[in-house]
């Protein structure tokens, strides 16, 4: 059976102190779902943020000052939010079952 699922793309959130969140391998997909942990969904939200941690423009109020503030700045002021990621496409039916996030990462990014 094929199964698709979306993806977060998750790297390590070294030194990351405003919230909990899951302890993760240096790269790779969080699949998004009802069943998340508490510290999974503090990784999603993290990645969200971090995703749309840009300068502001248009008609969007300047930076704060402070990290933290700075930090959610764009997930708080963004109309269209942007996160990495895709959907992972699982084949049950082949031994072994493969997966594969779309859109793909590069070939030397994928793991082994």
């Amino acid at each position: 059976m094929i199964v698709m699922q979306p993806v977060l793309e998750i790297y390590a959130p070294d030194g990351f102190d405003l919230w909990p969140v899951a302890e993760i391998k240096s790269f790779g997909f969080l699949p998004l779902s009802g069943e998340l942990s508490p510290a999974e969904v503090g990784t999603a939200m993290m990645r969200i943020a971090s995703c749309n941690d840009i300068d502001p423009d248009g008609d969007r109020p300047p930076l704060p000052a402070a990290s933290r503030d700075s930090f959610l700045h764009g997930l708080l002021t963004s109309d269209n939010l942007f996160a990495a990621g895709g959907l992972q496409v699982t084949d049950n039916s082949t031994t072994p079952s493969w997966s594969l996030p779309w859109p793909a990462p590069p070939q030397d990014a994928r793991p082994a």
